[in-house]
């Protein structure tokens, strides 16, 4: 079994997503190691599945800022890692962790392009965001295999470095019981949900304004908190982490799935993994509009501002709330959008790139 070092840009314990879901799969046919980044101040949000070897790498604060701190994380992180050598691949989830590969490595590199790296680095000094994007352009360059979870991102990394081979490997679904989609009742109030974290780009001005708007709806919030204000209103309710496994049984409250985001740099290159969820659960969905879901036209109730929003929760009070699309179409879509597919199309990938390094012997 080939031995592989799979290094996420997040902590094993945040919300369950591509990172995790992926190493489990690829655990299945691979000896696999997963290194995951740990935060000192972040509290543990889930009790995700464990892989069978997990490497943790504390994250010092400053040390993508200080010199001296950076080096004294890399050596430590160097320790954590051991003989890279040794793994058959190196697969790399988070840009800046590319520096541990070793230059004479002769194994397959692997970046797993989720985000708009650019867009979500944090520090946005100058000098130090063009630092930490070159890091990106050495890890595209240098990598066998390159994937991309939307069409966005990879027409971004092909701008970067014209001519790379890069596979679209968008998002998917697992792990849910499919609820079939039902034609709701009339209620008196409607509770309208959103499953994820809560940052930046949640759209707060178009909540408020809706609750101006209309009395009927409320606002249940599942997920953690991180860079966003809190709404003070009493239809604005926030009920925190809930387990993975729990969520279809939070779901079922709820008459209504929201993606109510701002579109922006971020935003604008995801495939997100909820709409995927959302679909399972057999809800009526309404989401922003931008191109990347725009294939998920069948399923979702789609607005492109916030006059459109309103009218849209409107319209679909009076009906109280129905799911766009039947049990069927729920089912088809499902099975062609699984993680296991995906995994799937991520073996093929490595085994013909390991023969091309071998001369398919």
């Amino acid at each position: 079994m080939k031995k592989m070092l799979y290094i996420m840009g997040i902590e094993w314990n945040w919300i369950f997503q591509r990172p995790q879901v992926l190493a489990l799969e690829l655990e299945k046919e691979y000896d696999l190691t997963v290194v995951g980044t740990k935060q000192p101040v972040h509290a543990k949000h889930q009790n995700n599945r464990l892989p069978k070897r997990l490497l943790e790498l504390y994250q010092i604060p400053f040390q993508e800022k200080n010199r001296l701190i950076g080096a004294v994380a890399r050596h430590i992180h160097t320790g954590v890692l051991g003989n890279l050598r040794e793994y058959d691949v190196i697969w790399v989830g988070y840009p800046l962790f590319g520096r541990y590969i070793p230059e004479d490595y002769r194994g397959t590199v692997v970046y797993d392009c989720m985000d708009n790296f650019e867009a979500l680095y944090q520090d946005r000094r100058e000098k130090n965001l063009r630092r930490a994007c070159a890091e990106e352009y050495r890890l595209l360059e240098r990598a066998d295999l390159v994937f991309a979870s939307s069409l966005k991102l990879k027409e971004k990394l092909l701008a970067m470095c014209p001519g790379k081979a890069v596979t679209v490997v968008r998002n998917g679904y697992s792990n849910i019981s499919l609820v079939k989609p039902t034609m709701p009742q009339r209620k008196e109030q409607y509770a309208l949900g959103y499953i994820g974290t809560l940052s930046a780009w949640f759209d707060s001005e178009l909540v408020l304004n809706s609750l101006e708007e209309q009395e009927d709806i409320r606002y249940e919030l599942i997920g953690p908190v991180a860079d966003h204000q809190p709404l003070a209103h009493d239809r604005v309710h926030y009920r925190g982490v809930v387990e993975h496994g729990r969520l279809g049984e939070v779901v079922q409250e709820l008459d209504c799935l929201l993606m109510p985001f701002q579109i922006n740099d971020i935003i604008l290159y995801v495939d997100p993994v909820k709409l995927y969820e959302y679909i399972a659960w057999g809800k009526c969905i309404v989401a922003c509009w931008y191109p990347e879901i725009d294939r998920f036209g069948e399923f979702v109730y789609f607005y492109h501002d916030k006059r459109e929003y309103t009218e849209l929760l409107r319209q679909l009070a009076q009906e109280g709330f129905p799911p766009k699309f039947t049990q069927d179409r729920q089912e088809k879509f499902l099975a062609e959008n699984s993680w296991q597919a995906r995994a799937q199309t991520i073996r093929e990938c490595l085994e013909a790139a390991g023969e091309a390094q071998t001369g398919g012997k």
